[in-house]
């Protein structure tokens, strides 16, 4: 587990809880994508045994947390194979393009004892219905997190200096990317940040893993560290490297608040009040370089009034989610007295077997 790091796959946002599991199965014509379906208290568990025997048989993983609860994996990713483990029960989203070819089913189900569930129905429904509830209310709040975050945004348009950002973007890549490529990187998606009942959370040990080459972006509002990040993303691509985009849970155009080029080991990171980076790192750069003070000034109340409110919200939000947290252990205790953990144990062997045959293949 020391070389493993870690990420969200999925996040609660404004519409909901959005997967970029589909993205994912999609990153190339040779990933292959298992889906674990069925058995929602035992699925975390499941995906964790695989993910550790298949470590002990030395392929690399990187796994993905999940935002109601970090101690639970919400699946995992194995670079060596190109294969991706996902708990299904909760990504709605996701539509196999190549299922039983590329993206196969494990079905937990098999190993449920049915009359045991059917008897505690009206107990599951009601602790459903409770976590549901409670997460369509953080969801509003979300909502209006974001757009309390883009009146802010549209405040502080007019003070952005677009040729300073060019300028620094130049310069940046020419110093850590070179000239263009005959050919383009490819694009990988992960969260690295989540709303999360303990607030945002931020998975920074992956960055000191990945990125011995990190640059931080301090910017308080957002608008400027978008438009260097996204700049630099698009650059790093047409330079012939990889790019990993962080996506925000917090954006509405679900546009990279971090990016990571594996192959350099840099990243290149916005810290805000709501997530703040205080490790080390290369070298930071302060947004305020590219606006114009005095026309910021105009708007200083507004704005500051604006960050105020978003703090409040996203507490409310945190609350929220714990008490829909609350709930969903509840019923997922009662699945766990409902379940054959020999036959669970026999899918997992079955399921890194599979895995590991990949690995002549490669």
């Amino acid at each position: 587990m020391t070389d493993t790091v870690c990420f969200y796959i999925s996040a609660l946002t404004s519409d909901g809880f959005s997967s970029l599991a589909e993205k994912c199965a999609e990153d190339n014509q040779n990933t292959r994508t298992f889906l674990v379906r069925g058995g929602v208290s035992e699925c975390a568990g499941f995906i964790e045994n695989v993910s550790a025997m298949l470590e002990k048989e030395g392929l690399y993983s990187q796994r993905f947390l999940n935002p109601l609860d970090s101690n639970l994996a919400d699946g995992a990713y194995f670079p060596d194979v190109d294969v991706y483990i996902f708990n299904g029960n909760f990504t709605n989203a996701f539509n196999p393009g190549m299922p039983d070819c590329r993206q196969y089913t494990v079905n937990l189900g098999v190993a449920a004892k049915k009359k045991e569930l059917f008897l505690n129905k009206a107990l599951i429904h009601e602790n459903m219905e409770k976590e549901k509830k409670y997460l369509s209310k953080a969801v509003r709040f979300l909502a209006t997190v974001k757009s309390v975050s883009a009146d802010t945004v549209r405040l502080s348009c007019d003070a952005v200096n677009a040729e300073k950002i060019e300028r620094f973007v130049s310069r940046f890549v020419k110093r850590e990317f070179g000239t263009i490529s005959s050919f383009s990187g490819k694009e990988y998606f992960r969260y690295l940040t989540a709303v999360t009942p303990q607030g945002i959370g931020f998975a920074r040990n992956t960055l000191t893993k990945m990125c011995p080459k990190l640059y931080c972006i301090d910017d308080k509002i957002g608008f400027v560290s978008s438009l260097l990040v996204s700049q630099i993303r698009e650059s790093a691509m047409l330079c012939g490297f990889d790019v990993v985009s962080l996506l925000s849970p917090l954006d509405k155009e679900n546009r990279p608040e971090h990016i990571i080029v594996p192959e350099l080991g840099l990243g290149v990171i916005t810290s805000n009040d709501i997530h703040p980076y205080t490790g080390e790192c290369l070298k930071r750069v302060n947004a305020s370089r590219f606006l114009d003070n005095e026309k910021m000034k105009k708007h200083k109340t507004r704005i500051k009034f604006n960050q105020n409110a978003e703090k409040e919200l996203l507490l409310q939000t945190f609350h929220l989610m714990e008490e829909a947290k609350k709930y969903r252990e509840e019923y997922f205790e009662i699945y766990s007295r409902s379940f054959d953990k020999e036959k669970i144990q026999s899918l997992e062997k079955e399921t890194v077997r599979e895995i590991l045959s990949y690995l002549s293949c490669t």
